[in-house]
């Protein structure tokens, strides 16, 4: 099977959650529950399940993590670097820098899914786990006109995604694995999840906040990091540090994902430029179908 005919299911559910957006089929309060619903209750269902039942243990999965965390920072040193884009003002670059790093969970596990089984889906799990803390540090550091620990403590501490993420290692370290009833539960979650998850990115695509020159070198510039730079470097990584198999497959795969769609809540709810934030995530949403299926292709033709 190629890359478009496996990736199309996901692609084409973004694509529904558009049009029902757009043609007002289904209203904004449906979309606003669904993607609180999908947030706080069916994702972080998903991320518990998937890490209890991971082998935290093994070096390829540690490698995995590491090369992921450094491509992260890689992304994060390209997008300071957008600041000299002429007119760019310090909000917006701020607004704009974490579209660079940051990366859709919804289509993350959707794809992992898709393309290597639950075992995918475990080892994104797990990068996704290690990960979410590291993108929200720099993002509220970026946004925040001074770095302040209190805000950023605060801004962890009530994000369900890593909530779920620390009670699994724990629970999977201490080998408090939850009964196969309680896991059944957690699949339905998690199945749910994912169709949701990827018709709210649909839903939330927008471009009106990149209609002047300046946003649209900064829009396109942060893509490039994003979709482009990201999974070369990490993919150099992965030979440069040994890193094999299904862990290599994941690794790329995350670094393929676009921005997360939580970059414009972030934007707006500390002073930023929240729709210059929304068109951004919705031109790397829309890109990435076209790049992840390349970038997939290319994969398997080497593995």
């Amino acid at each position: 099977m190629n890359g478009f005919s496996l990736l199309f299911p996901d692609f084409a559910m973004i694509a529904a959650g558009y049009l029902m957006m757009r043609t007002q089929w289904l209203g904004r309060p449906f979309w606003e529950g669904c993607e609180k619903l999908v947030y706080f209750v069916l994702f972080p269902a998903l991320l518990f399940a998937a890490i209890t039942r991971s082998d935290l243990g093994s070096d390829q999965t540690a490698l995995m993590v590491q090369i992921s965390l450094l491509a992260m920072l890689g992304a994060a040193v390209l997008g300071v670097l957008t600041r000299w884009i002429p007119g760019l003002t310090r909000r917006d670059w701020a607004s704009g820098v974490q579209c660079a790093f940051r990366f859709n969970t919804y289509v993350g596990f959707a794809i992992a899914a898709r393309a290597a089984g639950s075992e995918g889906l475990a080892l994104m799990a797990v990068i996704v786990g290690f990960t979410v803390p590291v993108a929200n540090l720099f993002a509220v550091s970026f946004l925040a006109n001074t770095f302040h620990p209190v805000k950023l403590l605060k801004e962890l501490s009530r994000n369900p995604l890593l909530l779920a993420t620390v009670a699994g290692i724990v629970a999977n370290l201490l080998s408090l694995h939850p009964p196969e009833l309680i896991y059944g539960v957690l699949d339905r979650a998690s199945s749910a999840s994912l169709a949701l998850g990827l018709m709210c990115v649909g839903a939330g695509l927008n471009f009106e906040g990149i209609r002047s020159a300046t946003a649209k070198w900064q829009a396109g510039t942060v893509t490039v990091i994003k979709l482009i730079a990201v999974p070369l470097m990490t993919w150099g990584l992965c030979s440069a540090m040994g890193l094999t198999g299904i862990q290599r497959d994941i690794a790329i795969l995350f670094a393929t994902m676009p921005t997360a769609t939580s970059a414009y809540i972030l934007a707006v709810r500390m002073g930023g430029n929240g729709p210059l934030a929304a068109s951004m995530v919705s031109l790397s949403t829309l890109a990435s179908m076209v790049t992840i299926t390349i970038w997939y292709a290319v994969l398997k033709s080497f593995s």
